[in-house]
């Protein structure tokens, strides 16, 4: 029976690439380690026989690529099999068989069921049944204080960095420090307690360190109250959910999750319903102007803001010699050739004279709006110009902000971007991006990073391989696996 207390788990799942990846390497390792297995057992027969002992490498270098080529075929068969439908139904599945045992070690009971399923959307009904304080309370301490400890070690990390800038800094940074205002208090206090969750927890903590006589009376009569038992039930998902992104991290999947109240239901699941939707006829839309299922993800490069062909572009690539290229940042989400010369795509990406970045990837591709670009802070009308090069151009800045679209998860929002070119020469430019999200729930306790690298492949052809990276200035918050699950997906 449905009642004022149930919250609702509403999960989207986004992709499901690494899944893929993930069984493919399972394959690979699968053959590898039954060939090596067939071999040794071949050795320890002890023949003194050439003919046992030589290695048919004509035999082995067919096997190793008519394997490479079913392993192609696989991933295929695997994409088809792991769409974000059907990997819903198993996630569905696994989130109501662990969630109940989960819950149980952190002494609550609670009961569940799938209310709701529907392609790559579905949602758990979760009533709080019975809650252990005394097993509850200790594991929320020991939570809090192995939090603590991490955002310790992360300011002395820190403040190692900073200390490689001179004493002088430092002075500053302390004279500063000493004169903050109310306003940037509040800030301070709102990156140490980002929602009501983290505050719940530091209660809890706190409670833990009373004598039980004192805590288990306050702990029952403040849990009477609704506004507290809606908070205190609600944290109580909100500590599992870090279990269920890290137990999807390991399957390769990416979702994205929300927790309602039964007020706040109905018309989320509206919107998320109206938004999948949408979505769908897009797709339905896109496949059926290219006219090929296999190219979903493709997107026709807007010509006319490419700027000119340049005739540089259709010889070879040459790799600089003693040239080492910026590591991918931590996640690798996208690798794509594109049929555009290099130093063509670097002038439309890079040059202020070029509306390609803003139209073509910022409005048309990504659907921001809203969109503000700043100039350069030097070069600003050489940068991305063929055929020169110039060590000026390196951490070179430009600033621009956007509105994000609204979802079903998260309301319109504005960015703040600053581009930074980290590499500049014949072969690779690679620009580093660091993104603030102030208005998003936790938007004060991370910075989303991005990496684009595009290197000159030759013949009129350039590889883009962007990836991208959550970092945490105070510690990570209780949701730091959800939102890097946001940023990958």
């Amino acid at each position: 029976t449905h009642n004022r207390n149930i919250l609702y788990v509403n999960v989207v799942v986004k992709n499901s690439v690494q899944v893929v990846n993930n069984e493919l390497q399972r394959i690979a390792r699968g053959w590898w380690e039954s060939t090596t297995a067939e071999t040794g057992a071949q050795e320890r027969e002890g023949s003194d026989s050439k003919d046992n002992k030589a290695i048919d490498f004509e035999f082995e270098w067919i096997r190793a690529q008519t394997q490479k080529r079913v392993i192609q075929l696989a991933g295929l068969a695997l994409a088809s099999d792991f769409t974000p439908r059907k990997v819903a139904v198993q996630l569905s599945n696994d989130l109501f068989r662990l969630m109940g045992p989960q819950l149980e070690l952190r002494g609550v009971s609670i009961h569940t069921e799938i209310e709701y399923r529907v392609g790559p959307y579905f949602v758990l009904a979760v009533n709080v049944l019975d809650i252990d304080w005394m097993v509850f309370m200790e594991h929320t301490h020991d939570m809090v204080l192995k939090q603590r400890r991490q955002r310790a070690k992360d300011e002395r990390i820190r403040k190692a960095n900073n200390a490689v800038s001179g004493s002088e800094r430092n002075d500053d940074a302390a004279k500063k420090k000493k004169e903050k205002s109310v306003k940037q208090r509040i800030f301070q206090i709102r990156q140490i307690f980002p929602s009501w969750n983290e505050i719940v927890a530091q209660l809890l903590a706190f409670m833990h360190r009373l004598h039980f006589l004192v805590a288990l009376p306050l702990l029952h009569i403040s849990y009477f109250f609704p506004p507290i038992k809606y908070l205190v039930n609600k944290f109580i998902l909100a500590v599992v959910t870090d279990d269920i992104f890290r137990y999807v991290e390991k399957k390769g999947m990416e979702m994205q999750l929300e927790i309602k109240s039964t007020s706040q239901q109905a018309s989320f699941m509206l919107a998320a319903l109206r938004e999948l939707r949408q979505g769908d006829k897009k797709r339905k839309k896109k496949k059926g102007a290219i006219g090929s299922t296999e190219d979903e993800d493709y997107k026709p490069i807007l010509g006319p803001l490419l700027g000119p062909a340049i005739k540089d572009d259709k010889k070879d690539a040459k790799v600089p010699s003693g040239v080492t290229l910026p590591e991918s940042l931590e996640f690798v989400g996208l690798e794509v050739d594109l049929p555009v010369g290099f130093q063509r795509f670097r002038w439309a990406f890079l040059n202020s004279k070029s509306y390609f970045f803003k139209d073509a990837f910022l409005n048309d591709a990504l659907k921001y709006d809203k969109i503000t670009l700043e100039r350069w802070s030097s070069n600003e009308d050489q940068i991305g110009l063929p055929s020169l090069l110039d060590d000026s151009f390196l951490n070179a800045t430009r600033e621009y902000s956007y509105l994000m679209p609204k979802s079903a998860f998260v309301k319109a929002n504005m960015c703040y971007a600053t581009l930074q070119i980290i590499h500049y020469d014949e072969y690779c430019f690679v620009i580093k991006e660091k993104t603030l999200t102030p208005e998003v729930p936790y938007g004060n306790t991370f910075i989303a990073w991005t990496q684009y690298s595009v290197i000159n492949t030759g013949n009129d052809t350039c590889r883009m391989i962007c990836s991208v990276e959550a970092e945490f200035p105070n510690g990570p918050p209780m949701v730091a696996r959800q939102i890097k699950s946001g940023m990958r997906s």
